[in-house]
């Protein structure tokens, strides 16, 4: 006896889902897998930085100090010039203990305004503007030196030389000061004031 032919609807159904499922396979073997995209140096985005010097800011300018020289009778007279700043500067000492160094800020008349730097055997000092009358021939009157800062500078200095006195806030006092110690182991060096006219050999 012969086998019967399978039903041709019965073969649909049994290709169908074979079909699927090779369409399936197909389509998922279509998708591109994707590849990682290289940036290139010329497609890199461009940098916002932008650089920038930094330049130092300049050193304040130091003021310049008023070379003003002494004449002959100032010169030659130095000592008796250092005896009555020390005097009037540190009168509580004698006189032959304390050495002074000054520089001359400018002269009206017989007055001789000056930046005198007074240093003592003890250790004390003062330093401080100061006015020093002189008699006609040139002799020593009096030092005056300011007691009350205030009220005395305005009185004893010119507006000019009073500006010169911030000369003495950047270093100046201390270069007389270091003088002044030289001078204390070296009893024949003069102060500066004279060195200052005193041609080099």
């Amino acid at each position: 006896m012969g086998k019967k032919p399978i039903p041709q609807r019965y073969f649909w159904i049994i290709l169908f889902p074979f079909l699927a499922a090779c369409e399936q396979q197909a389509v998922a073997l279509s998708v591109e897998t994707p590849v990682p995209s290289v940036i290139s140096p010329t497609s890199a985005p461009t940098s916002t930085f932008i650089p920038v010097t930094i330049t130092p800011s300049p050193l304040p300018t130091q003021p310049i100090i008023p070379m003003i020289t002494p004449d002959a009778i100032q010169v030659k007279r130095w000592k008796e010039y250092q005896t009555e700043l020390a005097k009037s500067l540190l009168s509580f000492l004698p006189p032959e203990e304390v050495i002074c160094e000054w520089d001359i800020l400018g002269s009206s008349g017989n007055d001789l305004y000056v930046w005198a730097m007074c240093e003592g055997k003890d250790g004390s000092a003062r330093s401080t503007p100061a006015v020093i009358h002189l008699e006609t021939d040139g002799t020593i009157q009096s030092v005056q030196r300011p007691t009350s800062w205030s009220d005395d500078i305005p009185k004893l200095f010119p507006v000019d030389i009073q500006a010169k006195f911030d000369i003495y806030y950047f270093g100046r006092s201390r270069e007389l000061s270091q003088h002044t110690a030289w001078r204390r182991t070296h009893p024949d060096e003069p102060p500066l004031i004279v060195l200052s006219t005193t041609p080099m050999p």
